[in-house]
């Protein structure tokens, strides 16, 4: 490096080190202020719940009746179909096993 360099170097951590504690002052005097601002009470904060849950309530794209209700007829048809496929290899394990048994049974 050469001396140039080193020299701006040098200024640059001084300045630095000068900033820093101009920094730190402000967050001491910006303490007090933040101690006298204290959060909003329980029924303001209520209040705005409700009113961002309105505001993105307004936002949802709901389905039609008719959407909902397709939607609705193929999850029954499917659990139908799953209800059948259960009961039919809970036939199929229970009839093994009572055959299990007959044949191994006392």
């Amino acid at each position: 490096m050469s001396e140039q360099e080193k020299l701006n170097q040098d200024g640059a951590q001084e300045q630095a080190k000068q900033t820093k504690p101009a920094k730190a002052e402000k967050t001491k005097a910006d303490k007090p202020k933040a101690a006298k601002e204290k959060k909003p009470g329980f029924f303001k904060r209520l209040g705005r719940f409700f009113r961002d849950l309105k505001a993105e309530l307004k936002k949802v794209a709901w389905p039609s009746g008719s959407d909902t209700m397709k939607k609705t007829g193929i999850v029954v048809v499917c659990v139908i179909i799953v209800g059948v496929i259960v009961w039919i290899f809970d036939g199929i394990a229970s009839s093994v096993i009572d055959a299990l048994l007959s044949l191994f049974g006392s």
